[in-house]
């Protein structure tokens, strides 16, 4: 269950701040091919015909539309990571029933039991969200080098791809404690006695 929590933060994550990290590598690409000290015009043809073949938008309407479905797609993968979250904490839930009644009978205040799964939450929510952005980060950069070549890593933008990872890293943690309050919410107000 941890394990499912985790991985599905992780495969989010990554989506997420492998789209960001692409749109601000691919936008200071188009910047170094507009306005950059390219070497020689040649370069300059060779880096558009790389975006071009690459299906990369050039002009503002495609890169205003591309960047709409962009969010789009990015919105769906976080409320399918949301439910995938709201889930496996439910399913934690009724694993321990006994666990919780337990607790409840010796004393437990349902501030108590509500804090043990946000705090259980928030551990794989950064566990999670840091390997999301590492495995993100790493294949976006991988395949913006391929397509642009050196280039691409000499243009790292590097105070966006830091903000980018900051914003991955609230998102991440945000995601998965608002999956475990309904959860631990529901968790606190169990009965002892139906509980055991």
């Amino acid at each position: 269950r941890s394990l499912l929590v985790t991985s599905g933060i992780v495969l989010a994550l990554a989506f997420l701040m492998a789209i960001m990290t692409s749109e601000s590598i691919t936008s200071a690409m188009r910047n170094y091919v507009r306005t950059g000290p390219a070497r020689a015009a040649v370069e300059r043809q060779k880096l558009q015909a790389a975006m071009k073949a690459h299906g990369v938008p050039t002009e503002s309407a495609d890169i205003l539309d591309a960047r709409l479905q962009t969010r789009w797609v990015l919105a769906l993968a976080l409320l399918v990571a949301f439910v995938g979250i709201l889930n496996a904490m439910l399913m934690s839930v009724t694993e321990r029933f006994r666990e919780i009644g337990t607790m409840k009978c010796l004393g437990a205040l349902d501030s108590f039991v509500v804090k043990l799964f946000l705090i259980e939450s928030l551990f794989q929510g950064i566990a999670g969200t840091l390997a999301g952005i590492v495995i993100g980060a790493a294949l976006a950069m991988i395949s913006l080098a391929m397509t642009y070549g050196r280039d691409a890593l000499r243009n790292l933008p590097a105070e966006q791809l830091l903000m980018s990872a900051a914003l991955c890293l609230l998102v991440g943690v945000v995601l998965t404690v608002a999956g475990a309050i309904y959860p631990a919410w529901s968790a606190a107000r169990m009965q002892p006695i139906e509980a055991m």
